[in-house]
C-alpha cells in the first residue's frame, strides 16, 4: 500500500513538472541542449545492511534538453518600472544583483545507468535506460573573457523504459524487478563552466552528480544509484 501511495505521489508530482515546463516553453526564450556520458555506481545493501562489494561502476550516455531562466530579477527591466517591486529592488542593490544571478533549469533526460560486477568468480552486467523530468536552480558568477561558472542544486524523477542483467549467461528482465521499476527521485549538485560567443549562443561543459532518495526493498536488501555525468552543450540566448 505504501508504495503505491508512494508511485501516485511521485506520478503527481512527475505531472506537475511536466506542466510546469510546457508553460514555462511556451512563453520560452532560452533552451539548453547537452549530451555526455554517465559514470554510474550501483550501492547495493544485503538484508544484514552490509554493502556489496563486487559491483563496479559503468558507464552509457546522457541527455538533456531544458529551457532555462536566465535570472529570476532582470534588473535592466526593473529600472524602467516604478512597481512597489522596482523601487524595493532598487533601494536593495545588493539583493537585485543576487536575484539576478539566480537561474534555473526545468526539462527532460535520458541516461543510461548501468554497472558491471563479479562476486565468487561470476561475472555480470547491469544496462538501464532512464527518462525523467529534471529541475536545476543555479547561481551564475560571472568570469573574465565572456564566462561564468553556474554552481547548481539538481533534483529529477526518473523512470527505467528499458533494461536488462546478464548473468551466468542469461538475460534478466529489469523493467519488471521492483528495485529498478519504481520511479527514482534524484538530487545532487552540478557545475556549469560557460563561455558566451555571441548574442544568441553559448557553449558549456558540465558536471553533475547525484544519488537516488528512494528504494524499493526487496526481502530487506537496498538499491541506490550514484550517477556522474560529463557532458557539454549549448545555450540558446534569446
Amino acid at each position: 500500500m505504501f508504495l503505491i501511495i508512494q508511485n501516485a505521489i511521485y506520478r503527481s508530482t512527475a505531472r506537475l513538472f511536466l506542466l510546469v515546463f510546457i508553460s514555462s516553453a511556451a512563453q520560452a526564450q532560452q533552451f539548453k541542449l547537452n549530451q555526455g556520458i554517465a559514470i554510474t555506481q550501483f550501492n547495493y545493501q544485503d538484508n544484514k545492511g552490509q554493502l556489496i562489494q563486487g559491483l563496479k561502476s559503468g558507464s552509457g550516455l546522457a541527455f538533456q534538453l531544458s529551457y532555462h531562466k536566465a535570472n529570476l530579477v532582470d534588473s535592466t527591466k526593473y529600472i524602467l518600472e516604478q512597481s512597489p517591486m522596482s523601487i524595493y529592488l532598487s533601494q536593495n542593490p545588493k539583493l537585485a544583483r543576487l536575484l539576478s544571478m539566480i537561474n534555473y533549469d526545468l526539462g527532460i533526460q535520458f541516461n543510461q545507468l548501468n554497472a558491471v560486477g563479479d562476486i565468487q568468480n561470476f561475472a555480470f552486467s547491469y544496462q538501464t535506460d532512464y527518462v525523467g523530468l529534471q529541475g536545476k536552480i543555479g547561481l551564475r558568477i560571472p568570469l573574465p573573457f565572456s564566462s561564468s561558472i553556474n554552481l547548481q542544486g539538481i533534483v529529477s524523477l526518473n523512470k527505467i523504459v528499458h533494461g536488462n542483467q546478464l548473468i551466468q549467461n542469461r538475460y534478466v528482465d529489469l523493467s519488471e524487478d521492483a528495485q529498478f521499476s519504481q520511479i527514482k527521485m534524484m538530487a545532487g549538485f552540478g557545475a556549469e563552466l560557460e563561455k558566451l560567443f555571441s548574442g544568441k549562443l553559448a557553449g558549456f561543459i558540465a558536471y553533475q552528480q547525484s544519488q537516488t532518495l528512494n528504494s524499493s526493498s526487496a526481502g530487506n536488501s537496498t538499491l541506490h544509484f550514484t550517477p556522474s555525468i560529463f557532458s557539454i552543450g549549448i545555450r540558446f540566448l534569446n
